[in-house]
């Protein structure tokens, strides 16, 4: 009931805060909108008047210009006239002479004897050479006496001297006729002002007041300003008013317009009314629905007391309710199973001390259930929770809670299972359950505090690590000797670092090093790659590693945690870049390259889409007859921005980011395609990715892409390079034999420059042997490079392979591999790689030919 009562009153102060902020709101709503209205009609005004000046500057001109043509006769009545039709009712001309005396007007006939020569204004219309002619002056009317705007323009005879003054009075009736026809309400003010602060006039009319300044009044703020609005006291009525001024363009005039705020707020007070009647309502109704709250709580309190007894037997946890004095009013089952006390020896009635007793009788340690009364007396008042662990490693968490009117009650509740759960829930959620380093999401958590507390002059070193080979060892030597490897590594790398540094495993082989001591980062690394050179004895299997690492720096590189990831990202990957097994430092280079890099795979991955490659092929010569064996399809990309891009540049970037197996297909497919229409004795070679190669459905591939082209088997050649025979060789020899089943040649490519081993010779079903430019470059300088051909070519020809000789471009080099055993060649001494029409065009001249068997090779 007195949550009820509370409640009341909270809602009730809620409604009337609300009530007040809608008041106030809807006021100010309904003055910002009326000082809106009065800008825009100020505006409008201003705008009206600046049309109206211009058009009577250019009438005052035009009539000036005739009375400077006729000046000798604008004393006459025809003058008059012209005056008087011109005048109409947007003021009156006068027409005074070089002496102040009044020529003519268009007020009255005949002329009145009008003399201004002595007053100041006319010696300044006759003198003053830098005065504007087309801005009216608040003056004496000259004839009448009276304040009013005029157009002052001075008339030149023949020889250019002013010959007299033509002035145009602006009557305020002008100015209060366009005022009267705007409605803005019974209490709108209009008023003109010079920007000098003189009344020129105002609507309704308040005749006492015009010519007066009020510069230094409470209208003040409102000159000087193109456009502006205020609450000002008027200092014609002194009621407050909403003002807004605007001034005119081309003309030293000020429009003012205002309403006086009770006029404004007029609407306001009967919105007033409507929302302070919602109100009341509202507050009626919550008042209303709290009392019939009130009286269902009462009629269900009983209820309730009847349920509690119920309810409390039936708990998980266990219950126990204390009076001021502390003794036991009441306990449920749950709470003497739990610490195993007899239910005929509990009863109501019974201190602490008669319960500790029991405990102890029950066969629980004494101190211990001396330290649980401790904690439960100590905070019977205050409220706590604790846990208590039993002799039995059972946890029992108590909660102590005070009531009304003296004593507490206490809940027990067995939370070993959940205890243990969360601890696995924790681990789990923040640690590698393999290598029990920290995880991804730990080390993000700890790098950014480390990041967050970086003192000016601190540094801090993020170091990425990436297992070389790592994959291959996992799939050569099995998934558990991968594990124990990971693990392994792990625990050096834990011995490498200081008590202050931080070591975690991001995921697969990657692993991550903090450390504050960023002077001795060179160091540390260099410790690191010592340690994983170390081999490693896992199950019985010596293994050797090595590691690409990439290193940023906080501050230097970035102080934001993401930032300083990807700078250490990049740092690796041009680690790897630069053929692994070594470090490198972020510098800004390679966020250019990687965004370049980014650049170029999303045009790679559009010109994939669009297949917009072409095939070269270049020409493989066989020594001995001089003619075309066959041709190596190789892939050019011609950008339409970058030119030819280089394969080297994009093969790897397609591999990388998973287009190499659409692309390699097209390749396959299209070389198949052309190599239809060759001479049947021609073969065609077509370079595979390694990544192509792991597919077990590659055989079904190739198979059905020969079936679609009509290409013989045994005229295509799929060259592999030797990395791929270190990779998962037993997968790879099943590849090799399915391929040579259909009939595909096999050639290894680049043979010599990687882990070359004989073993590949007899083991894989190899048709060719490619070998490297390097050796041919060397050939008439080396004697090394010429014995390792001749081994080569000898060792091929005991396996009946074919051997051919790579970037083949003198003749003297082409001599020495035919008598050093070598069967083909291809090279620029022949041909480069050309498209495939101009393939056939140099097909067709050498099939022409009927040149000796070593007839000297063409050369494009």
């Amino acid at each position: 009931m007195r949550g009820i009562v509370v409640s009341g009153v909270l809602l009730g102060a809620a409604i009337a805060m609300v009530t007040g902020w809608m008041v106030m709101d809807s006021r100010e709503r309904v003055l910002r909108n009326t000082e809106r209205e009065l800008r825009n009609t100020a505006l409008l005004l201003s705008r009206q008047f600046d049309r109206s000046f211009e058009a009577l500057n250019i009438d005052q001109s035009e009539t000036a210009a005739s009375l400077e043509h006729t000046f000798p006769l604008a004393k006459s009545r025809t003058s008059h006239t012209l005056l008087s039709l011109k005048a109409a009712e947007l003021g009156e001309f006068d027409l005074f002479g070089s002496d102040g005396a009044l020529i003519n007007t268009s007020r009255s006939w005949p002329v009145p004897p009008v003399q201004i020569g002595t007053d100041h204004n006319f010696q300044r219309w006759i003198s003053d050479d830098e005065r504007d002619e087309k801005q009216v002056e608040f003056v004496r009317d000259p004839v009448l006496g009276g304040w009013t705007l005029a157009l002052v323009k001075r008339l030149r005879g023949p020889t250019k001297q002013t010959s007299g003054i033509l002035t145009r009075t602006i009557p305020t009736a002008w100015h209060e006729t366009l005022a009267s026809s705007l409605a803005l309400g019974s209490d709108a003010t209009i008023a003109v002002f010079t920007s000098g602060g003189a009344l020129v006039t105002r609507w309704p009319r308040f005749a006492s007041s015009i010519g007066e300044n009020y510069l230094n009044s409470d209208l003040e703020p409102l000159f000087g300003r193109v456009s502006t609005s205020r609450r000002i006291i008027s200092p014609f009525d002194g009621s407050e008013r909403i003002a807004a001024a605007r001034a005119l363009s081309k003309q030293p005039i000020v429009v003012v317009v205002s309403r006086s705020l009770d006029g404004a707020l007029a609407a306001w007070w009967h919105e007033l009314r409507t929302i302070l009647s919602i109100a009341l309502a509202t507050g009626l109704a919550v008042a209303v629905v709290l009392f019939q709250l009130g009286r269902n709580i009462i009629r269900h309190q009983t209820d309730l007391r009847q349920r509690y007894s119920i309810a409390v037997d039936n708990m998980t946890q266990g219950l126990s309710l204390f009076d001021a004095e502390g003794r036991l009013l009441l306990h449920n089952r749950r709470y003497l199973e739990i610490y195993r006390l007899p239910a005929d020896a509990v009863k109501p009635g019974l201190t602490g001390a008669d319960l500790i007793a029991l405990m102890v009788q029950a066969g629980h340690d004494p101190q211990l259930i001396s330290r649980y009364s401790y904690l439960a007396n100590n905070h019977r008042d205050t409220g706590r929770k604790f846990e208590v662990e039993l002799e039995d490693g059972r946890t029992i968490l108590v909660i102590n809670e005070p009531i009304q009117g003296g004593g507490w009650v206490t809940t027990h509740e067995e939370v070993t299972e959940r205890k243990r759960a969360d601890s696995r829930i924790h681990h789990l959620a923040h640690f590698d359950e393999l290598t029990g380093l920290p995880n991804r999401s730990s080390f993000r958590d700890h790098l950014g505090e480390a990041l967050d507390v970086l003192e000016p002059g601190d540094r801090l070193a993020l170091i990425y690590i990436d297992i070389d080979e790592f994959k291959i060892v996992n799939d050569t030597l099995g998934h558990p000797v991968g594990d124990q490897l990971l693990k392994s590594i792990a625990e050096r790398l834990q011995g490498c670092v200081g008590a202050n540094d931080y070591v975690a495993r991001l995921g697969g082989d990657e692993f991550a090093v903090v450390t504050t001591d960023a002077g001795a980062v060179r160091e540390l690394v260099s410790k690191l790659q010592r340690t994983l050179r170390d081999s490693f004895d896992c199950a019985d299997d010596e293994v050797s590693l090595d590691a690409s690492i990439g290193i940023a720096l906080a501050p230097e590189h970035g102080a934001e945690l993401d930032e300083l990831i990807a700078k250490a990202d990049l740092a690796l990957y041009a680690a790897k870049s630069e053929g692994r097994h070594t470090y490198r430092f972020f510098i800004p280079d390679m966020d250019v390259k990687a965004k370049a890099r980014h650049e170029l795979a999303t045009e790679l991955k559009r010109a994939v889409a669009e297949r917009d490659f072409e095939l070269h092929f270049q020409p493989l010569v066989d020594l001995n007859s001089g003619t075309v064996a066959g041709c190596e399809a190789l892939l050019r990309w011609k950008h339409p921005v970058r030119g030819f891009v280089s394969p080297a540049e994009f093969i790897p970037l397609a591999e990388d980011i998973g287009l190499i197996e659409e692309l390699g297909e097209w390749v396959l497919d299209q070389a198949c395609a052309i190599a239809v229409g060759w001479p049947a004795t021609m073969t065609v070679a077509v370079n595979v990715s390694p990544i192509q190669f792991r597919r077990s459905t590659f055989p079904l591939k190739v198979a059905a892409t020969l079936a679609r082209t009509g290409l013989s088997a045994d005229r295509l050649e799929l060259e592999i390079t030797e990395a791929l025979l270190l990779q998962d060789t037993e997968s790879t020899l099943a590849v090799l034999n399915q391929l040579r089943a259909l009939g595909v040649k096999i050639a290894l490519d680049d043979f010599g420059t990687g882990y070359s081993s004989l073993s590949y010779l007899h083991r894989f079903p190899i048709d060719k042997i490619k070998i490297d430019k390097s050796f041919v470059d060397t050939l008439t300088e080396e004697a090394g490079s010429a014995m390792i051909i001749r081994a080569i070519a000898k060792i091929a020809a005991a396996g009946h392979k074919t051997t051919l000789a790579e970037g083949v471009e003198t003749a003297e080099q082409r001599e020495l591999l035919r008598k050093l055993g070598c069967q083909q060649m291809q090279g620029y001494l022949f041909s480069p790689a050309i498209p495939s029409d101009a393939l056939t065009r140099l097909i067709a001249g050498t099939e022409t030919q009927t040149a000796p068997r070593r007839a000297p090779l063409r050369s494009l």
